[in-house]
């Protein structure tokens, strides 16, 4: 099974919980830092303490996930689209998308144009979601 990404947290998060039920189970848990003063990085700079993936582009996601499929001896692993994997972790606006992805927001906005045509994301008040279920 795959990993789970924490993008924000703080330290009365449900989204620790998740992560350490998930490492508890064995799979990776990613933690993207952010700002010192900011309350809902707290828990994902704790996570990061607690031995979690450090993740500063989607590169870092991608890597890992590579790794885990050339150990995996069952059927081929269904690509996720970068942006999908950060909704997956909480919804998020274009512009935090673009932020979180390292990448220019008229790419991102292209790129979520595509996937909502494909059926992968929906915008509901302004914020991204995923669509497609992680397998």
């Amino acid at each position: 099974s795959l990993g789970v990404l924490v993008v924000e947290a703080s330290m009365a998060s449900g989204s620790l919980i998740t992560a350490r039920l998930a490492a508890e189970q064995g799979r990776e848990v990613y933690a993207i830092p952010g700002s010192i003063h900011h309350p809902a990085a707290k828990g994902c700079h704790q996570l990061i303490r607690d031995g979690a993936v450090l993740v500063e582009t989607i590169e870092h996601i991608l890597e890992s996930l590579r790794g885990w499929q050339r150990l995996s001896h069952a059927a081929p692993v269904p690509v996720i689209h970068p942006l999908v994997a950060l909704l997956h972790a909480a919804p998020h606006t274009s512009e935090a998308l673009a932020i979180a992805s390292g990448r220019p927001l008229s790419q991102v906005l292209a790129t979520l144009t595509e996937l909502e045509l494909e059926g992968q994301v929906i915008c509901e008040s302004g914020r991204w979601l995923a669509r497609c279920p992680l397998l």
